[in-house]
Formats: structure tokens, C-alpha cells, sequence
């Protein structure tokens, strides 16, 4: 979940409905913990007075090495320390345009780097980078024992330049080399477009600061033009805002709960429904394993309420609520406060939400092959196909062209389907 809000110094990642959910600071302060900071600080001066090696190290790296060494002890993948540095490079992850390569990570200690989703339309995903991909290596430097930040420093970098990865895919039982070119990674989180004369198509590629009036300008455009069944297309949606997240599902949802988060402490907080309903037309939203967060909210208050179907693949699983809290030297901490549960009380962390109907896109990201295959918009149909043909080829770049999106094709058969199904 992704929003930055600022109250009383903290800045939140997610809303103000978040905001209340079982942040609390523990009171009893330095004196209860005066024990264990004397032995950091006796271990602090013993390094800083007999260490010999490369750098001298300096109180400050030291600090900052053990506070990540806590947060690591979490064993959390969501919960990070920042430099300031560090800390600057994740806002402009947030605020949507960044040098990089274009995919959503994370990282636990002692294991790889995994992709959560990459980013429609970027490096990573034109290569055909997918979901829970595992990228061992960077620029030949393995990624079990860095952290995040380390890796998000390695993958970002001057456009034009480039980074190489080592990638193992557990389906195929195989490691490959990936050359991407970095280049400026600019959002945007919503396209639409009629797929006949009575359906429409709604693609939310992230759940973005404020994103909710381009989803309703985009739905209420495709109503006007006809669309009497909607296919709201989630996958490798990695997430974002909270609130986006219960506004936009409120778009769907008539009456009810969007999503409950329970934190640490205090009691369960509800978000029901709330604005404008777009009425009783039919629905089906596209998921796959690259689906994560804000979307899984969405995907599941559709399927509890029983508003829509389903269809794609199961869900990446993130059902936790973090939260960015700024240190008084410009550093700061994103910490896990919460879980998420569906209006069902389901907790899908780790677990992921099933479609109603599954359809296994194995083509749709060609990593070993070629190149992405699941292109839905007319308007990147050309760009895509220029850069494919670019690096592999007129021939590549026509057989990619001509492929077929199956997830989608049995979304517009099924809303087919269901307005057959009115008529009678």
C-alpha cells in the first residue's frame, strides 16, 4: 500500500484510514533499554579503535549497519531501514518516475531477490522478466546476502545504461543471463478501451497516489460509449494506495466491506464502501501471480461479495500494511503495522486469492523465448512491436503481434455470457 501522508512529522505509506491501525510507540524509553544501547555503544568504540581493514569505519555506518541488522531480524521482506539516500530513491519509486529497470521487489535475508511484478510497458517487462522470478545475481554480484536497498542501488542507474541479470525461474528449472537497458521509468496506472460494441476494458497497471479519478473518468468514458459488461484487468498490478484501493472497489461493490486491517494492538478497523457505484453490469477482473496488495483487495471484495468473476491465475499473496516513518538524521524505517483480510475475514498472506476460473497463461511472459506476448492496448501494440523487432527481429516481432491473450479472450466470452444471460 503507497501514500505518503504527513501528520505530525510522520509520514505515512498508505491513508489516513491506515494511519489509526495499531501504530504505537512503546513509552518505557531509554532507560529499559539502557542495558542492551551500552553494549552497542562498548561494541561501537571496540570497532572504531582496533578495526583494520579498508574504510574506516565511522559512527555513523555503524549505526546504520545495525539498524539494519535489526530490521533485518525481522524477518520481514516489507520491512526495511533507509539511509537518507536511500530513503530519497524510495519517494521517487512512489511518486512514479525513477531511472531503472522497471519491477516491483523483495527481498528476505539470506535469500534472493524475487520479483513481485514488473512494470508494464518497462525493461523488465518488454524482456519478459515475470513474476516470483528470482534474480540471484547483479552485475555478477549475488543478491542472497545484500539487501534491498543494495539491490534497488544496483538496478537503478543513467538511461542508456546497462545491468545485468541473473535469473532463475523455478517452472522451468533454469538460470539465464538478461541484458536490460535502463531507461526513465514513467507510470501510467490507467488505459481503456471498447472490445466490441458493448464491452469495455479497464487496465489499473498500479495503485498510484490519487489514481481513483483517472479509473472513474476512464469507466464512466466507456459507459458513455456503450459498455454493458467490464473487464477490469489486475494482473501483474503490484499494488499501491490503500485508500485507491477501497475507492476503487468501491466503484464495483454496492453495499458492505471493501477490506479490514488489524494491527499490533487496538481493535479491527473496517473500511466499508464509500462514493459513486457504477451499477449491476457485469464484471470480471483478470488476476495472475503478479497481482499483489491493492489489487488483491480489490480482486477479493469482488469475489466475497460474489460481485463479478475472477479468471486468470492466483494472486501473489500480500495481505500487510506498511507504514514510513522518518528519523530524526533523514534516515528512516518502512515498517510492517497491520494485515489485511477480505470482507470474508480471509487473510491472504502467503497465500494468494484463486480465480473462479483459471486459465494458465504459460506464453504471456516469454522470458526464455522471446519477449511479453499479453499485449492489450492498441495504442502500445506498434511501440512494442518496434522494440521487439528491434532486438529480435521482424519475424519474432510478427509472431509476437499475432498471439493470442487467453485470459482475456475468456473474460469477453464469459460478460458474452452473461449478457445472453439477461436477455432471457
Amino acid at each position: 500500500m503507497i501514500k505518503f501522508l504527513k501528520s505530525k512529522g510522520l509520514i505515512l505509506l498508505l491513508s489516513a484510514t491506515i494511519s489509526t491501525v495499531g501504530f504505537t510507540q512503546d513509552n518505557s524509553g531509554f532507560l529499559s533499554n539502557i542495558k542492551e544501547l551500552k553494549e552497542l555503544s562498548d561494541i561501537m568504540d571496540i570497532l572504531k579503535a582496533n578495526h583494520v581493514g579498508e574504510k574506516e569505519p565511522t559512527k555513523q555506518t555503524m549505526m546504520q549497519g545495525a539498524l539494519k541488522g535489526m530490521m533485518e531480524s525481522l524477518d520481514d521482506p516489507h520491512s526495511n531501514y533507509f539511509t537518507s539516500e536511500e530513503l530519497e530513491s524510495f519517494k521517487e519509486d512512489i511518486q512514479g518516475k525513477y531511472p531503472g529497470v522497471g519491477m516491483v521487489i523483495q527481498k528476505k535475508t539470506d535469500e534472493p531477490l524475487v520479483v513481485v511484478s514488473p512494470i508494464e510497458d518497462t525493461p523488465a517487462y518488454i524482456a519478459g522478466i515475470k513474476a516470483k522470478d528470482k534474480i540471484i545475481a547483479i552485475d555478477g554480484v549475488g543478491t542472497y546476502n545484500i539487501t534491498s536497498e543494495e539491490c534497488v542501488k544496483k538496478l537503478k542507474g543513467e538511461p542508456g545504461s546497462e545491468v545485468k541479470l541473473t535469473v532463475y525461474r523455478e517452472s522451468a528449472k533454469e538460470t539465464k543471463e538478461v541484458t536490460l537497458k535502463r531507461a526513465i521509468i514513467e507510470l501510467k496506472y490507467v488505459k481503456s478501451r471498447m472490445l466490441d460494441k458493448n464491452i469495455g476494458y479497464l487496465r489499473l497497471t498500479q495503485f498510484g497516489e490519487n489514481v481513483y479519478p483517472d479509473v472513474k473518468v476512464a469507466l464512466e468514458k466507456l459507459q458513455k460509449e456503450g459498455a454493458k459488461g467490464i473487464v477490469l484487468d489486475l494482473r501483474s498490478n503490484p499494488g499501491g494506495a490503500l485508500d485507491q484501493a477501497i475507492k476503487i472497489g468501491s466503484m464495483f461493490i454496492k453495499d458492505g466491506r471493501i477490506v479490514s486491517t488489524k494491527g499490533k494492538v487496538g481493535e479491527e478497523q473496517v473500511s466499508n464502501r464509500e462514493g459513486k457505484y457504477f451499477g449491476d453490469f457485469p464484471l470480471v477482473v483478470l488476476i495472475n501471480e503478479g497481482s499483489a496488495s491493492a489489487s488483491e483487495i480489490v480482486a477479493g471484495a469482488v469475489k466475497d461479495h460474489k460481485r463479478g468473476k475472477l479468471i486468470g491465475e492466483k494472486s501473489f499473496g500480500k495481505g500487510s500494511v506498511q507504514t514510513l516513518i522518518p528519523l530524526p538524521d533523514g534516515d528512516g524505517i518502512k515498517l510492517t503495522i497491520a494485515k489485511y483480510y477480505t470482507p470474508s475475514g480471509v487473510s491472504i498472506h502467503g497465500v494468494g486469492i484463486e480465480p473462479d476460473i483459471k486459465i494458465e497463461e504459460k506464453d504471456d511472459f516469454l522470458f526464455f523465448d522471446g519477449f511479453v506476448t499479453n499485449v492489450n492496448e492498441d495504442e502500445t501494440k506498434e511501440s512494442r512491436n518496434k522494440v521487439i523487432e528491434q532486438v529480435k527481429g521482424k519475424e519474432e516481432a510478427d509472431k509476437m503481434a499475432h498471439k493470442t491473450d487467453l485470459q482475456l479472450e475468456t473474460a469477453i466470452s464469459t460478460i458474452k455470457a452473461m449478457l445472453a444471460g439477461e436477455k432471457k
